[in-house]
């Protein structure tokens, strides 16, 4: 995506993958990409603002601390992909006040918007 689209307006994107690592995560504002990063595969964050969402991936266990030796998770802390897939939609949910309520999960209709087919190349 072209970060200029995020000159008058904030651009989120999240891929969370599941089935096929890694996930992604792009948030755009003012013109430019403040935060981009996969998961999955280790965490190398990119952008204006690249460790913004860090202490709320750190504090959710989704990834270890930035001061601590390697960047894997201990075996013992280690978590299911589907728990770390929920932690990472949780964090990004919070962190940009984003709601979907259960019962419009489940029984509602949720509004959709087809913006592209295939990731961007740069991923």
């Amino acid at each position: 995506m072209d970060p200029a689209v995020s000159r008058d307006a904030e651009v989120l994107i999240f891929d969370p993958r599941p089935d096929d690592l890694p996930s992604f995560v792009a948030y755009l504002a003012a013109g430019g990409v403040q935060v981009h990063f996969a998961l999955g595969f280790g965490y190398g964050p990119s952008g204006a603002q690249p460790d913004v969402l860090r202490p709320a991936l750190e504090a959710a266990a989704v990834i270890p601390p930035e001061d601590s030796i390697g960047d894997m998770l201990r075996a013992d802390e280690e978590v299911p992909k589907s728990e770390q897939h929920r932690r990472v939609l949780k964090v990004v949910g919070e962190y940009f006040g984003l709601s979907l309520p259960h019962q419009t999960i489940v029984s509602g209709r949720l509004p959709t918007a087809v913006t592209r087919r295939h990731p961007p190349a740069s991923w």
